[in-house]
């Protein structure tokens, strides 16, 4: 069974599976196949697992408990590593590229995707501080948002600009998390403090839109 390829151990594990099985065996098989034209070849149980819980799949403690079933779910993801020349214990670690287009483009959940850009985002901008201060020995550091008001400053003096630098891509993200579709899509529901309830249960803290909705204004 070593040479086969996933489709064929596929389709000997779904030919003697119970039919609560093989929509699991579905499941996971189409998220590997899914995973494998990826750039990231990620096949660990954590990953599959965070992968399959949107779609009603088994959760990691399904994954990694010692029956049949769940033997076979994981030598169904093994064949798939196998397949894409990955690990199934631990994801291949890839060498960072720096660009975060290509990071946000393997978020597929819009609020992720949102949290991340403006992690990313906020990174690049400290980023650019640290090299602006390495570039002066002596600073006089103004907050004000005006540079007019720092004009007497002299040439040591540095405005720290509230700019975020997000890339359209991040804008979009953050645009889609708040959006009445993605909302109403969810279930979810807004109050006046900018928290997230689902049916009356908070999902996002107080906050959480008024905060997007401000970097978005900032821009």
């Amino acid at each position: 069974m070593v040479n086969i390829h996933p489709d064929e151990l596929y389709i000997q594990l779904h030919e003697k599976a119970s039919v609560r099985k093989r929509r699991t065996l579905e499941l996971i098989h189409e998220t590997c196949r899914i995973q494998s034209k990826s750039s990231v070849k990620d096949f660990s149980i954590t990953t599959i697992a965070s992968l399959l819980s949107d779609k009603g799949g088994p959760s990691e403690q399904a994954l990694r408990n010692r029956t049949s079933s769940a033997s076979d779910y994981r030598a169904l993801i093994s064949k798939w590593a196998e397949y894409s020349n990955s690990s199934f214990g631990k994801p291949v670690k890839q060498q960072p590229t720096g660009l975060n287009n290509e990071i946000l483009a393997n978020v597929t959940d819009p609020t992720t995707r949102a949290m991340v850009g403006m992690i990313l985002a906020e990174n690049k901008k400290l980023k650019n501080e640290n090299s602006l201060l390495k570039q002066h020995k002596t600073l006089t550091i103004d907050m004000r948002k005006s540079k007019d008001e720092v004009s007497s400053g002299g040439q040591n003096a540095v405005l720290v600009s509230p700019s975020h630098d997000l890339t359209e891509m991040e804008i979009k993200a953050l645009r889609e998390a708040i959006s009445d579709d993605f909302m109403q899509h969810r279930g979810w529901t807004v109050d006046d403090y900018g928290r997230v309830k689902e049916k009356g249960v908070q999902v996002y803290k107080p906050g959480y839109v008024s905060a997007i909705d401000k970097v978005l204004k900032g821009i």
